[in-house]
């Protein structure tokens, strides 16, 4: 059976850190990537139809779908080539963040987001099972407690859906992280399976888990406060898309992009110390 030892919770969450540290003028240049095109298509007012959606609204604004479109190109699409060169560069170094060639980093792009696609569709299975546990439940409890309205849930209702949403996130970050090795393996140009990945990690979930809680929440929690002053002190409310002047929203976020991307950055060096603990650069897949 391909497993790896037990891996050391602290041990991996100091390595992360460090790494991060370590590289950490890299990390503020892919930061700047990562938030470049979002703020650029902003600037040109590509953005605002977007933005402009309020719930008085009847009609959505002219040009909406494709603002959309370049909303979603410009975060979620590109974050996979990001994402991709965070993990060149945990796993590779800096002499190999950067390669002459940009096709192998499209394909892999790509390729990445394809495998995603089987991820994605497992997070859907399970959203729409734990809704259809919490609706079951919701007409099944005849309580005060469970009766809401349409303006406003009710206090064991609203408890369901907070608990509903926790265990959601709790599957979805066990997943990915227990096929992390086979996408930080297609990251670099490696071939490692999603089963093999899993085959892998399979002593290791609450360890991971773990390791991930600990060293994500702690900046998860520096970017709250981050959005909180933003908010307080300049009323720029970055989830709304509101601020007293458009160009302050794709300002703030330009400049404070290695901030805001702390928490993803710490995933990817966090799966790359999974990565070397399981030794997966020396595995190779028998055809």
């Amino acid at each position: 059976m391909i497993e790896c030892n037990a891996l050391s919770i602290l041990s991996s969450v100091r390595q992360a850190y460090r790494c991060l540290w370590h590289y950490r003028f890299q990390h503020i240049l892919i930061a700047l990537v990562a938030a470049l095109p979002f703020c650029l298509a902003g600037a040109f007012g590509l953005l605002d139809p977007v933005f402009a959606v309020s719930p008085a609204m009847e009609n959505v604004p002219d040009g909406f779908n494709l603002s959309f479109a370049l909303l979603v190109l410009t975060t979620f699409v590109w974050a996979f080539p990001v994402i991709i060169l965070w993990h060149r560069l945990y796993l590779l170094g800096p002499e190999h963040l950067i390669r002459r060639k940009v096709w192998p980093l499209i394909t892999r792009s790509l390729k990445v987001i394809s495998h995603s696609l089987i991820f994605f569709g497992m997070g859907l299975i399970t959203a729409i099972a734990i809704t259809a546990g919490i609706l079951y439940l919701r007409f099944l409890v005849k309580s005060e407690a469970m009766a809401g309205t349409i303006t406003e849930m009710g206090q064991m209702e609203y408890a369901l859906y907070i608990l509903g949403a926790v265990v959601l996130i709790c599957f979805l970050v066990i997943v990915a992280l227990r096929l992390s090795m086979a996408f930080s393996a297609q990251a670099i140009g490696k071939s490692l399976g999603f089963i093999t990945s899993w085959r892998m990690t399979r002593r290791n979930t609450f360890r991971m888990l773990a390791a991930a809680l600990i060293g994500g929440l702690p900046l998860l929690a520096l970017d709250t406060a981050l959005l909180w002053l933003a908010e307080t002190l300049f009323r720029i409310d970055l989830l709304a898309g509101t601020a007293p002047e458009p160009y302050m929203i794709y300002l703030f976020v330009l400049l404070f992009a290695p901030v805001l991307a702390l928490p993803l950055a710490m995933l990817c060096s966090l799966t790359a110390s999974f990565y070397r603990h399981c030794g997966c650069a020396e595995f190779r897949e028998s055809r």
